[in-house]
């Protein structure tokens, strides 16, 4: 009986140990860096926009090398490698390691493992070699983790060239809303039918993985005004209480004020006869008429295509604290413009402001040179 007993007090203390030390089930907690990546990639320069991401990447275990000292960043990624990037993100979140090996052919096990697993079914692909679309790799890797361990970070509720009719279009709002995608421009473009190169798919898993480099993002749709087209966060309203025309965002806390004043004497003259100084002067003037405190301005000479502009930044003093301000003036036939983006002063709104400055347009043409 004693020797019985002490082989259960053993066994037990065995197995005790063995939970502990082992990965919990079905946790985020799993993903813990398991490699030291020493810059090894040599086609991954360290000024690379994705180095960070390649690095990540590497060092938890969710993509290796084409070999020991190359990524091929910039290669296609296939959907047999998509599937290998998410069956290793949920082997991990399940078990705490991936464990799949090559078979015949290579994929086939990690293709099993999807299948059984819920991340694709039978009958999605015919052709694991051929080269996967951004919207196909955005359901395979939606699949690797349940989707309690992906909410919605982002308040976006439309993507502009993915609409319900899409295939995956449900899966590609799920990770725009997580942070994992943001779009390939300010207005968060996703361009589903073109095929995704290594580097974007290691930006992409990592965030799937790794929640704190999820990314919070407002996407912008453009808005007309006269011969002005401004970029604004979706959620902007139109607002003309103060007799000027006028877009005003909550969610970002941003807006866009646009005045214009036409005389016969305009006709021919460029903005740029006054000097950076006078337009200072200028805005600062017409902006104490409305009460409003202008410091530290700057004026820099721009263009739109052949029409010179003025981009002057400062800040913009309230009653109710300080905002960042940027304004665009210029003179076109026998008419000076000007538009004034403001932004409340933290680093969310500042990033907004400066996408909204950079996409500006006036009689079609982008602002050169961008801020």
């Amino acid at each position: 009986m004693k020797k019985l007993l002490s082989l259960v007090l053993t066994l037990s203390l065995v197995f005790g140990l063995s939970v502990s030390a082992s990965a919990a089930a079905n946790s985020m907690n799993n993903f813990k860096k398991t490699e030291t990546y020493g810059n090894q990639f040599t086609d991954v320069a360290a000024s690379y926009w994705a180095a960070a991401s390649v690095k990540t990447c590497y060092e938890y275990g969710l993509m290796q090398g084409y070999d020991a000292d190359s990524f091929v960043p910039k290669g296609n990624l296939t959907v047999a490698q998509a599937i290998v990037m998410a069956d290793r993100v949920h082997e991990i979140y399940t078990a705490g390691e991936s464990t799949l090996t090559n078979g015949t052919p290579w994929y086939q096990p990690y293709v099993d493992y999807a299948l059984d697993n819920g991340i694709i079914k039978n009958g999605d692909f015919t052709n694991y070699n051929a080269q996967v679309t951004r919207a196909q790799m955005a359901y395979i890797f939606c699949n690797a983790l349940p989707a309690s361990t992906l909410p919605a970070i982002n308040d976006i509720q439309s993507i502009p060239d993915v609409n319900s009719s899409n295939r995956y279009a449900g899966n590609i709002l799920t990770l725009y809303k997580a942070g994992v995608l943001t779009g390939s421009d300010v207005y968060g473009t996703f361009k589903p039918n073109d095929n995704i190169i290594r580097a974007e798919a290691a930006a992409i898993i990592a965030r799937v993985a790794i929640p704190s480099q999820r990314q919070n993002v407002i996407l912008l749709k453009d808005f007309a005004w006269e011969d002005v087209t401004v970029a604004m966060p979706t959620d902007a309203v139109v607002d003309t209480s103060s007799g000027l025309y006028s877009l005003l965002s909550s969610s970002a806390g941003t807006g866009v004020l646009f005045f214009s004043e036409s005389d016969a004497d305009f006709r021919g003259v460029s903005i740029t006869i006054l000097t950076p100084a006078k337009v200072n002067q200028m805005i600062q003037m017409g902006m104490a008429e409305g009460g409003l405190a202008l410091s530290g301005l700057s004026s820099q000479q721009v263009s739109f295509g052949a029409i010179k502009a003025y981009r002057t930044t400062g800040v913009i003093t309230t009653d109710k604290g300080s905002m960042n301000g940027v304004f665009y003036t210029y003179i076109a036939n026998s008419t000076m413009t000007m538009v004034c983006f403001m932004a409340d002063d933290n680093d969310m709104s500042a990033a907004v402001l400066k996408n909204m400055t950079n996409n500006i347009r006036v009689a079609g043409c982008a602002v050169s040179p961008k801020l």
